[in-house]
């Protein structure tokens, strides 16, 4: 097997070159800022692959690099707004959690992992587990607080675990998801009521949002991602995104791509504040397609219409 070998950021511009991507000189200064793989990965959707003798050649024929330069900062732009928009609803169904937790069992029940999980989804040895692993995380992350709250003795037990208010909010998106999908099934329903979705729903929501909250926090690649577990979507929502034919051409399903996402997060975040300000996410979209038809479909669209309008057909 033949690895690659250090190459200079002149020599990674003539890569592209001679793939055809047209590269001007002052370019090579951005190769020197930006790896070269994760231009290469935005380049990838616009690229022609052949395969000739088991080895794959790819061409960026009628592909500028300022272009795709213009997409690397395009989904970086996006991905900033779009966290701050999925940070809301963080904050939000904490918050919630925390308040039916608090209200039902207590400042510390939330510690009692079967008072309130789902006991027909879990076995006794599964709760246990969990709870376990729970309270480990839970003191790791109180260490690294500065909060002056977690110091008071009123808000802490006799092991040193902080109430449900206090303790809620040390959680990362993905253990939050973890105690959501816990839940028995009247707590849940209370819960989700708030965000006006079935249970169902909601569990898949969070669990898409939280690998897209990852993406976003990561340097990832949000504007070409692809759902591996696609989340639940509304039948309202088919009008407005891309749809797929199975391999027999019997039965179409939307896309897994990010358009499913943003309509989870336009949503979720009308239901906490229906004042919420979308004009850098709505800019987002429209610089990205471009008035481009294919460019939207990338972006898991119908048409250029629908993935301009897509916050406005959410809300109605």
């Amino acid at each position: 097997m033949e690895y690659p070998k250090p190459l200079t950021f002149e020599a990674l511009a003539d890569l592209f070159k001679q793939r055809g991507m047209e590269v001007l000189d002052k370019d090579i200064e951005k190769l020197k800022h930006i790896n070269y793989y994760k231009l290469k990965e935005f380049a990838h959707p616009f690229a022609k692959t052949q395969k000739i003798q088991n080895k794959v050649f790819v061409s960026y024929e009628g592909i500028k690099f300022s272009e795709v330069l213009m997409r690397y900062y395009q989904d970086k732009n996006l991905r900033l707004h779009l966290l701050h928009a999925i940070e809301k609803i963080e904050v939000s169904v904490k918050t919630e959690l925390s308040h039916k937790l608090g209200l039902k069992y207590g400042p510390f029940g939330y510690l009692l992992f079967y008072q309130w999980v789902h006991r027909e989804k879990y076995s006794s040895f599964e709760v246990e587990e969990k709870q376990y692993k729970f309270k480990v995380s839970l003191l790791k992350s109180m260490k690294r607080q500065n909060s002056p709250e977690f110091s008071r003795k009123e808000n802490l037990n006799k092991d040193g675990f902080p109430t449900i208010w206090l303790g809620i909010d040390l959680l990362t998106f993905g253990e939050l998801v973890i105690i959501l999908d816990l839940l028995n099934s009247s707590l849940l329903s209370d819960i989700v009521a708030k965000y006006n979705t079935t249970s169902e729903e909601f569990l898949s929501w969070m669990k898409c949002l939280s690998f897209i909250r990852n993406i976003c926090a990561h340097n990832g690649n949000l504007i070409d991602v692809k759902l591996k577990t696609k989340p639940k979507y509304r039948k309202k929502w088919m009008s407005y995104l891309y749809l797929r034919t199975s391999r027999d051409g019997k039965q179409t399903y939307p896309t897994d791509r990010l358009s499913i996402v943003l309509c989870i997060v336009i949503h979720m975040v009308n239901t906490i504040n229906p004042n919420y300000r979308w004009k850098n996410i709505k800019s987002g979209i429209f610089s990205l397609c471009r008035d481009s038809e294919e460019r939207a479909h990338l972006l898991g669209f119908r048409s250029l219409k629908d993935a301009k309008n897509i916050i406005k057909y959410i809300l109605e």
